[in-house]
């Protein structure tokens, strides 16, 4: 993530958001008592979603199980679920 003081990302602006939009580009921008982030409303939406679904009970837990049954090929072909459609 690159730093911009402030004054920096209002110079440049329209640039920086092009790049947060179309490049997927994160920004830090600092004043002198904290920073700020600038990302995309897509990556910001994102974050959102993950957080909503992380917050529900055993959700974590369910994802985490999930990934060890793909690493010990404990899964199921889509035909092997569905069997074999025309």
């Amino acid at each position: 993530m690159e730093k911009l003081t402030v004054t920096d990302a209002q110079n440049d602006l329209i640039n920086l958001v092009e790049l947060v939009t179309e490049e997927n580009k994160v920004y830090e921008i600092e004043i002198s008592n904290g920073s700020a982030v600038l990302i995309s409303i897509k990556n910001y939406e994102s974050l959102q979603e993950t957080l909503e679904l992380l917050s529900i009970p055993g959700m974590r837990e369910s994802l985490q199980r999930s990934l060890e049954q793909i690493t010990n090929n404990e899964t199921y072909s889509l035909d092997e679920v569905l069997g074999y459609i025309d």
